[in-house]
């Protein structure tokens, strides 16, 4: 119960974050960091997809709520959260894998930078093709997406630099 409250603080945390800050800081008018998809990223590798699925999508329909967009930011999370499991055990394999929850400490520092990168990328590039709606912004949309992952994986860089301290200051 301690963890499930835990996912939920910071899930809203993330959504305020989110909602109230970044997507109204818009870096050279276009770019913005999604922070939100750190969480889905963080949830436990033992979670049924299910789970993780219904959390995507909770998790987008909130963010589509709050930004008036249709629905997209959902499919988006709901397509992360579909994909997360299988790009997992790429890299873990099934026996490693526990109620822990998903971080470089416990999946090293290059495989959860890849795993990060892999999923983040997918969540950028579904959701802003299904913002653009078409491909006649294509060189935008080749630089937007690019920019905003590399924007969304300093955010997650820096939230797990500040979890890995917490974690190593605990008895």
């Amino acid at each position: 119960m301690k963890q499930f409250i835990n996912h939920l603080l910071w899930f809203a945390g993330l959504l305020l974050l989110q909602i109230l800050l970044l997507d109204n800081m818009h870096f050279m008018g276009i770019f913005i960091p999604v922070v939100y998809v750190y969480g889905i990223l963080r949830l436990p590798s033992s979670m049924s997809v299910y789970s993780v699925l219904i959390i995507g999508f909770l998790v987008g329909l909130t963010m589509d709520i709050f930004s008036n967009t249709l629905g997209m930011h959902a499919a988006a999370t709901t397509l992360l959260g579909l994909v997360r499991y299988p790009v997992i055990r790429l890299f873990v394999l099934k026996e490693d894998m526990s109620s822990k929850n998903v971080s470089y400490v416990w999946m090293g520092k290059s495989v959860f930078w890849q795993y990060c990168l892999i999923l983040v990328l997918l969540h950028h590039l579904t959701l802003f093709l299904l913002e653009s709606l078409s491909f006649f912004n294509s060189w935008v949309l080749l630089l937007k997406v690019p920019v905003c992952t590399f924007l969304t994986m300093i955010f997650i860089f820096a939230m797990e630099f500040i979890n890995h301290k917490d974690h190593a200051r605990k008895p």
